[in-house]
């Protein structure tokens, strides 16, 4: 008992303990609550905001400082009182040992001082804001007075650069000026939302006019010096090349250097009103122009050196073709004699020396022209450029076309010598076949052996006309050589036919008394071959009579016969 008893009384005192140290804790986090609560009432936010009420803000601005001065004061008089008196009531419920109660009113006070802190650094934001913009504003106030005292100053240095803008540009500072002043009168009442919204609009309006002031000079230069200069070093050059004798193709420099007067001056009025991208474009055009006038004139000059140093080269070019021509016609009317020409050949010859007289005459008139008058050298340079075309094209075709009646010559020179070749061949056909002293010769070969003979008597007879067609003799000498060729291997074919077919017969000849089949087909063959002259079937019949009785005899009196054979055919 004693021993429970004593445990007891242990966790009595440790309880008690335990209490008591927690009274202690909750007390002491009171004590730091309300200290902090002390610190908050403390806060800078209200030396600020006597900071800011002392500037006599208005519009918004004052609208939104007494929310802002409402809001700190609801914190000051109503929120701070609210939690003290929670912390205070907590301190007697520790005393009273409800530590549950004050545990909960701890944590609504340190809660509540946790949202008053949040929102008092809100309200301290907002004043820092209000006093930067102000700040901003009256700094901006100092920074728009000098840059319009600079953008006076720089008016009336750059007066005479700025031409006629000068007038509306000084009515657009006057503006500003107004604008401006209306702005600093904003900014000393308070007004700072208004105050921003003229300050951006003063912002946007000055960067417009520096931007003006600072692209003008350019502009006016041009349209008061560059172009003016550049119009009277055109003039000035056109007079001059007029007075040696140069002219111009539909000539309109002097309306057009008019014209670009007109638009410079009309563009000086656009100056005037302040429309830079107008100016700028119209500039641009008028540029244009006077390079298209630059290239006019120095088109002429070039094309006139062009014309001293080609011109001379044309004519002895022309007078070269032409000179070519006539020996080309020349040998066109010799040639005609011996013989039968294209219609393309004398066509040909005759439609360059029209083409020639063509440009002989447009080559005199420019000659006469360059003489005797103003001239166009760029068209000049054109026509040269085409003459030279045409000759180069002309020389193409006279050399061509001597190229083709010199071949005639050689043509007949070369078909003279085919057609001797030819007529030897046929020849030696003649007296080979004649020389194997055969029983007769082959309908069919003598037929063949006759056209041919005929074709190359044909060709002789043309050859030896007055006017020879080398065009249609060519073409019978290769109709010729193909039938030399296809009778040379049928007297090769007669020749070995005849002679294999005889061998065959002779070799036949052992066995006619022995085989009746064999002797039988001998007689056939003989016949064949004496009477009838086919020494092709003659030498089928005899060989398939002798393969039947031994095989590949035909194969060996055939080789013989090849071996011995010297014979051309």
């Amino acid at each position: 008992m004693i021993i429970v008893l004593i445990a007891i009384i242990v966790v009595a005192i440790l309880v008690y303990l335990g209490i008591v140290s927690y009274q202690r804790y909750l007390l002491k986090q009171v004590e730091d609550l309300l200290n902090r609560k002390a610190d908050i009432g403390e806060s800078p936010v209200r030396k600020k905001l006597m900071e800011v009420s002392s500037m006599n803000l208005t519009g918004s601005s004052a609208v939104g400082l007494d929310n802002i001065r409402n809001d700190y004061q609801e914190i000051i008089d109503h929120r701070l009182p609210e939690v003290e008196d929670i912390a205070n009531h907590a301190k007697q419920d520790i005393n009273d040992m409800k530590i549950f109660e004050a545990r909960k009113e701890v944590a609504t006070v340190s809660e509540s001082l946790d949202a008053i802190d949040e929102e008092m650094r809100r309200l301290s934001d907002q004043l820092d804001n209000i006093k930067r913009i102000d700040q901003e504003q009256r700094d901006a106030v100092k920074i728009l007075r000098m840059k319009y005292q600079e953008l006076r100053k720089t008016l009336l240095a750059k007066n005479l650069t700025l031409g006629p803008s000068i007038d509306l540009l000084e009515e657009k500072l006057s503006r500003l000026d107004d604008d401006f002043e209306t702005f600093s009168e904003t900014v000393n009442s308070g007004d700072h939302e208004t105050a921003e919204t003229q300050l951006q609009k003063l912002r946007t309006s000055t960067e417009e006019l520096e931007s003006q002031i600072k692209a003008i000079p350019a502009l006016y230069e041009n349209l008061i010096n560059v172009f003016p200069d550049q119009i009277d070093e055109i003039k000035d050059g056109y007079d001059q090349l007029i007075n040696h004798n140069y002219a111009f193709e539909d000539d309109f420099v002097k309306d057009e250097l008019k014209q670009i007067k007109g638009k410079i001056s009309d563009n000086l009025e656009t100056l005037s009103n302040l429309r830079l991208d107008a100016v700028r474009d119209n500039n641009k055009s008028i540029a244009i122009r006077i390079d298209d006038l630059y290239d006019i004139l120095q088109t002429e000059i070039d094309a006139r050196k062009s014309v001293e140093h080609n011109f001379n080269v044309i004519t002895r070019f022309l007078d070269h073709a032409e000179k070519q021509n006539k020996v080309l016609l020349n040998e066109i009317e010799r040639l005609d004699q011996s013989y039968v020409l294209s219609n393309d050949q004398i066509a040909v010859g005759q439609n360059l020396d029209a083409q020639l007289n063509e440009i002989r005459s447009e080559h005199d008139r420019d000659t006469e022209q360059i003489t005797n008058q103003p001239v166009v050298y760029s068209a000049i340079v054109d026509r040269l450029k085409d003459e030279n075309a045409q000759l180069n094209e002309i020389e193409e075709k006279q050399s061509n076309l001597n190229d083709e009646l010199q071949g005639l010559v050689d043509s007949e020179k070369d078909a003279r010598k085919r057609m001797q070749q030819y007529d030897g061949e046929i020849h030696n056909i003649k007296r080979h076949v004649e020389g194997l002293n055969l029983p007769g010769i082959p309908e069919g070969y003598m037929d063949y052996f006759f056209v041919v003979s005929d074709e190359i008597e044909k060709v002789a007879s043309d050859m030896n006309q007055v006017r020879i067609n080398m065009e249609m003799i060519n073409r019978e000498l290769d109709m010729v050589s193909t039938d030399i060729q296809t009778l040379t291997k049928k007297t090769t074919d007669l020749t070995d036919d005849a002679a294999i077919s005889e061998l065959a017969i002779q070799y036949a000849n052992r066995y006619r008394h022995s085989d009746e089949e064999v002797d039988e087909a001998s007689q056939r063959a003989q016949k064949l071959f004496d009477t009838d002259h086919r020494y092709s079937e003659s030498l089928s019949v005899i060989s398939k009579a002798l393969e039947q009785i031994e095989p590949g005899a035909m194969d060996n009196i055939t080789e013989n016969y090849y071996q011995q054979k010297r014979t051309e055919y």
